[in-house]
This record gives structure tokens, sequence and C-alpha cells, in this order.
């Protein structure tokens, strides 16, 4: 009888090496019951605030860990994950999400920083400037290809000399590429401008989010009201200092 090498051997259930004792078992299963952490995959739109919550230090979405106690009973806080070369892990631990957490962040919300508001008056002059610009841009475009169009004609007329027609031709090619370079680069910014709301836009944005905050049950209800307004909230510690925005 000839035995199989061990790395070519077929395990089934039951008959490969016991990685855990069951005490060991029992006592990870208590930690995870006790201290979840949601894999990524299943937490978008378990908590109001999934998949808006960055770490300010490495800019990674930060995680959810679901958590229990007497005094608070069930609640949630998030954390970031970056793990340094030593294996400690960065520092940024979220505070309990709590009903005053909520409700700081409901008033934070409807209560625009005026300094934002003129910030967003500003953008929408300067995409009208943008726009002033593009039209003056396409104008000339278009009076230097007729030029370089004007420039064959005379040429093949026999009215200026084939000297004349290369020095010429050597110039208006370049200008017309400068010219396509800055309103390609010009209509990237235009479109960028465009797509920022406007004030009257944030105002309206703000009531459909009480409107639908009023009558949020779910996290997800919560989490689809606060992406009316909320693209993303950044999140410092600095020892008991903390800083979202």
């Amino acid at each position: 009888m000839e035995l199989v090498p061990e790395e070519e051997r077929i395990k089934v259930m039951g008959t490969h090496e016991k990685l855990k004792t069951r005490e060991e078992h029992e006592v990870i299963m208590e930690w995870l019951l006790k201290n979840r952490i949601l894999n990524p995959n299943s937490r978008r739109n378990i908590f109001p605030l999934s998949g808006l919550r960055y770490c300010k230090k490495y800019g990674l979405h930060m995680r959810f860990r679901v958590g229990e106690n007497k005094k608070q009973g069930q609640h949630w806080s998030a954390f970031c994950y970056h793990q340094y070369k030593d294996g400690s892990k960065c520092e940024q631990r979220g505070k309990v999400m709590d009903a005053d957490f909520f409700n700081a962040l409901y008033d934070r919300i409807i209560h625009v920083d005026p300094n934002i508001l003129r910030e967003i008056e500003m953008h929408g002059g300067r995409y009208n400037d943008t726009q002033v610009i593009i039209e003056v841009k396409e104008q000339e475009l278009k009076k230097q290809k007729r030029a370089l169009d004007k420039l064959h004609e005379t040429y093949e007329e026999d009215i200026i000399t084939k000297q004349v027609f290369l020095e010429r031709k050597a110039v208006r090619p370049r200008q017309i590429q400068k010219l396509e370079e800055e309103l390609k680069d010009l209509r990237k910014v235009a479109v960028d401008e465009r797509n920022y709301p406007t004030v009257e836009q944030i105002y309206e944005r703000i009531g459909e989010f009480r409107e639908l905050w009023s009558v949020a049950v779910t996290s997800e209800e919560k989490n689809r009201a606060l992406k009316k307004l909320v693209e993303r909230i950044v999140y410092n510690r600095e020892g008991n200092r903390v800083a979202s925005y």
C-alpha cells in the first residue's frame, strides 16, 4: 500500500486539523456579537452616514462598529481602518452616533454657513465670466480658420509668393492649436462650474431634506435624505477635540 503525500490528500469535513478549540470559537463569537464590525460590501445604506464619512488623515471611508451596553443600549460609531507599518491602527475613532449627534448634524445641515452661500454666489459669477471668455475664444478661432483658408486661396490665385505663403502658414496653425487647447480647458472648467448648485437650489434641497428627514424611519431613508445635501463628512479627532465638516 502506497501513502498519498499529505499535500495531495483531499480533506473532507470533520477530518482536517482544528484551527481553534471549541472554547476559542465561543470567545471569538461572543466578541463579534458584542462589537460587530460590518463588512464593507454589506454596510451600504445600513447607517444614515453610510458612504458619507471619511477620515481626514487618510481620506478613507470610515467603517461602522455596532456595540451595546447598559447605558446606551445598542449604538454604533465609526472608525478609520488604516493600519500603520508597525501594525498599530489609525487613532481616528468616531463619536457614538446617538440622538444628540444626529440632532446636531440636522441643525448644521439646515443652517447653511453664510460664507458658503457667498462662495456659491461667487461661483455662479465665475461661470458667467467663463462663458463670455469661451464665446470670445470661439470667435477668434473661427477668424483664424477663415484666415488660413483665405491664405490658401490667395496663394493659389498668385496674389502672394510661395515664401510669404509658407511664412504665414507656419504661424496660423500654431495659433489655431493654441486656441483649441485653451477652449478645451475652458469647457472643462465650465462643466464643473455649471454643475455647482445655485443658492436657490441649495435652499430647495434643504426643504426636500427636512421633508424626507421628518418622515424617515429606517437608516436607508435617513441616508437618502442626507445625500440630498451632503457629499461627504470629513472627520478629524485630536484628543478630545472633534471636528466634522
